[in-house]
């Protein structure tokens, strides 16, 4: 049972961590060089702004959907070992 509840905690950060990266991607992509994060990304161009936004948002889809199929998994764990007696 620790990996099961190591893999929820996992889970939910990862979903966490994957919708800020695509609010992010975003953000980035809309306000592009006034954006928030600009500075912090050195983006002084549209075209290093259109860059970042499209690796924000790839990214961001990925871990999310990582941490969507580990929550499925722990499900799937917590389902198959049962009530604990």
């Amino acid at each position: 049972m620790f990996f099961t509840k190591v893999g929820v905690i996992v889970a939910w950060i990862a979903m966490v961590l994957g919708v800020l990266t695509l609010m992010l991607g975003y953000e980035v992509g809309i306000n592009q060089t006034g954006s928030i994060f600009a500075d912090a990304f050195r983006i002084d161009s549209v075209q290093k702004a259109e860059t970042q936004s499209k690796l924000s948002i790839s990214q961001g889809y990925i871990v999310f959907l990582c941490g969507l199929v580990l929550g499925i998994l722990t499900e799937i764990s917590r389902s198959v070992a049962g009530p604990r007696r």
